[in-house]
């Protein structure tokens, strides 16, 4: 039964599509690999598509696509002590993330060099699933903030903001010193702020839901991927799989054109693409991107 599997994926591979390819060899490329050497890059150019998203996903959506939100901020971050030391630092980024600006430079430094590890995938019982992974952002759904843009010396502010993003809403659901990242253990006990941040999580879980009623808070793959990401990812590669023949028919594409509101061009180069977590096609000639598949936040 494996060796057939493997001669299937094998088949795969070499019936490959040149533009699906070219876009797998792209996201291989393009996430930051550590350590950045030619067999972790090997690592990654060798897995099929479904599975390279997945990696790719687990990057990108540690970052926080600019487009303009509707703010909200929570009694548990307004009611804090700190919200008034740190209330022009926290204006400025809540006006940006109203705006649509790039954030980037208030999010942690990690994700820019440390995407994925091969080791974080290995078998074993030492084997550091989290190596390439935000546990908080994983488990709980929440970016930290520093409030200040990443200076060149590296050095951050202790607080942060927790902020839950989707497409729409960029809400603020705390303010944390540095002690909420501490893992614990049977040995080690959870700091205060991370039980606090625990509590804030249970209660936007169970916002709205009626007693009684079974509530599933972080449903996780035993990879340390959130479920979500892993079916975030299956379906573009289905999309990619079933769209791609469809990329060479002129009344398709015209068609693509036309559901995006625009006019199509007399020539057009067409290639995948993901603009952060939303995935569509670019038409490199004309610089323009149609989303077909809109990414979480």
């Amino acid at each position: 039964m494996l060796c057939g599997s493997l001669c299937a994926n094998e088949r795969a591979m070499v019936e490959e599509p040149k533009r699906i390819k070219a876009f797998r060899l792209c996201i291989a490329r393009d996430i930051p690999k550590f350590p950045n050497d030619k067999a972790t890059l090997t690592v990654l150019e060798q897995k099929p598509l479904a599975s390279l998203l997945i990696d790719y996903a687990n990057w990108a959506i540690r970052y926080i696509a600019p487009r303009p939100r509707r703010i909200v901020v929570e009694e548990a971050a307004s009611t804090d002590p700190r919200w008034q030391i740190h209330e022009a630092d926290i204006r400025v980024i809540l006006q940006k993330a109203g705006k649509g600006d790039d954030l980037t430079p208030y999010l942690s430094l990690q994700p820019h060099t440390r995407g994925f590890t091969p080791s974080s995938s290995g078998t074993g019982p030492n084997v550091d699933r989290w190596a390439d992974k935000d546990f908080l952002l994983n488990a709980m759904g929440f970016h930290h903030l520093h409030l200040d843009a990443a200076p060149s010396n590296q050095m951050r502010s202790d607080d942060v903001l927790f902020v839950r993003v989707d497409r729409d809403t960029f809400t603020v659901a705390g303010i944390f010193n540095h002690s909420v990242f501490e893992a614990t253990s049977v040995d080690v006990p959870m700091t205060t702020e991370r039980e606090r941040l625990w509590e804030i999580f249970d209660d936007h879980t169970t916002r709205g839901v009626p007693p009684g009623a079974v509530v599933v808070s972080s449903a996780i793959a035993t990879s340390g991927h959130p479920i979500y990401i892993v079916q975030l990812a299956m379906n573009y590669a289905r999309v990619v799989r079933e769209v791609d023949p469809k990329l060479d028919d002129l009344a398709y594409v015209g068609e693509l054109y036309r559901h995006a509101g625009l006019q199509s061009p007399a020539k057009m180069k067409l290639k995948w693409h993901l603009q952060f977590l939303s995935l569509g096609v670019l038409d490199e000639r004309n610089n323009l991107f149609i989303s077909l598949c809109n990414g979480p936040n």
